[in-house]
């Protein structure tokens, strides 16, 4: 008890936090979390991510399977259709520095243009964690981890963690989310009322490329060869 009062009294300061008040329809925030070496396609290893997005007040999720690396087509691909899932977009959404979002330059964090005119045309407002600090986005962060052991729970029950098809695997993660999004059935309902309307159409969630072709029938694009009629 007295060593405990003296390092309150002459120990390192402690860090301050701020209680965060979450409000409806104010912020979506999303992240890709790995997930290799827990499941297999016919036997093969799966090299994947997973896309989690999250509404930060009533806590409704959206993921999918996810192949290559963090890229804005990824990103734009998955949290389009989170928007359409959930019937709307909020004010805010929030990722950390993901190159798929921000020109990392130095110190400075930029968006990228190919995002800030996603954002624009949901018209949500593209906001980041400061760098370094991940407790900032910890809505996620934490929930993350709660989500992939939901998953080995339940590749556990199911005794055995092989898909036929990513498709298959794709509906696994689909029915744990949609379990998941039942327990906050009235938050989402009353969230859903302060959701943005989405437009009409889907915007552009692809990366044109202009590339030259091989002799060999062969394309490269970011470091990964492709064969092509």
């Amino acid at each position: 008890r007295r060593i405990k009062h003296w390092k309150v009294i002459n120990g390192k300061n402690q860090e301050v936090m701020f209680p965060q008040k979450h409000y409806p329809g104010q912020m979506g925030i999303s992240d890709f979390t790995v997930f290799n070496n827990e499941v297999t396609i016919n036997g093969e290893a799966f090299d994947h991510r997973l896309y989690h997005y999250r509404l930060v007040y009533s806590k409704w999720a959206y993921a999918c399977v996810v192949q290559g690396g963090e890229s804005y087509t990824a990103l734009a691909q998955s949290l389009q259709n989170a928007l359409i899932q959930s019937g709307g977009s909020p004010k805010e959404h929030r990722t950390d520095s993901l190159a798929a979002a921000y020109n990392n330059n130095n110190q400075k964090e930029i968006f990228t243009k190919s995002y800030q005119q996603f954002c624009e045309y949901y018209h949500i407002k593209p906001t980041g964690n400061n760098l370094g600090i991940s407790h900032e986005n910890g809505s996620i962060e934490s929930a993350h981890g709660h989500f992939k052991n939901r998953i080995r729970q339940a590749l556990i029950l199911r005794n055995s963690k092989d898909f036929s098809s990513i498709a298959e695997y794709q509906e696994f993660i689909d029915k744990i989310i949609s379990k998941h999004n039942k327990r906050y059935h009235s938050l989402f309902a009353e969230e859903r009322k302060f959701l943005m309307e989405l437009p009409k159409n889907k915007t552009e969630d692809f990366t044109v490329l202009h590339v030259k072709a091989t002799s060999c029938s062969n394309i490269n694009i970011k470091n990964v060869t492709y064969s092509i009629p």
